[in-house]
């Protein structure tokens, strides 16, 4: 390696070494960035996450990891349903709205947000999202501090725009000139 270093981790690291060095190079992953929302819009709940993935293709199935205890969470297993809402490339200040642990509990927390109208199952729907998918849990695993949810895929609509991106810790939105050249 030329110009580079690289930090080697043997198993007989400890815990808190192997715990530090693991968030650093997952840190390198390029993940995309959704607000999954539940309830109605009388009693609606939203969580930020970058932790969504394809589980199957058929039948189409994600998965989330949501921390364990969290109001998303609870939220999401009472109401069985949910949307994932794909976050466009200007929507970095509502991925932080939605990551808060502290704002406003159910409508409360639309306040100054823009919905558009409600999924077919009365779930509210972001404005300016790329894209949704309407789910219905179908599983849990409990995974060390987390559970993973698992859920089937029963709508799906794209929506236009660049999608927001979760890299390094931080949020970057991709650009539709980027988007375009890459796929051609």
């Amino acid at each position: 390696m030329t110009g580079a270093t690289a930090q080697h981790l043997s198993a007989a690291a400890g815990p808190n070494e192997a715990d530090g060095a693991h968030r650093l190079i997952l840190e390198q992953f390029v993940t995309g960035v959704a607000v999954l929302t539940c309830g109605d819009a009388q009693d609606v709940e939203g969580v930020t996450v970058s932790t969504l993935t394809l589980a199957s293709r058929r039948p189409p199935m994600v998965s989330v990891a949501l921390r364990r205890g969290s109001r998303g969470l609870q939220a999401l297993l009472s109401t069985r349903t949910f949307v994932v809402n794909a976050l466009g490339a200007r929507q970095a200040d509502l991925a932080r709205h939605f990551a808060r642990r502290h704002r406003a509990r159910g409508v409360g927390q639309l306040a100054g947000e823009a919905w558009s109208d409600l999924a077919e199952d009365g779930v509210p729907v972001l404005v300016g999202a790329v894209g949704w998918l309407t789910c219905r849990v179908r599983g849990t695993v409990e995974v060390g501090d987390h559970e993973l949810v698992l859920a089937q895929v029963e709508r799906a609509v794209r929506g236009a725009g660049a999608p927001l991106l979760n890299y390094a810790g931080g949020l970057h939105g991709l650009t539709e000139a980027t988007l375009h050249t890459e796929r051609d």
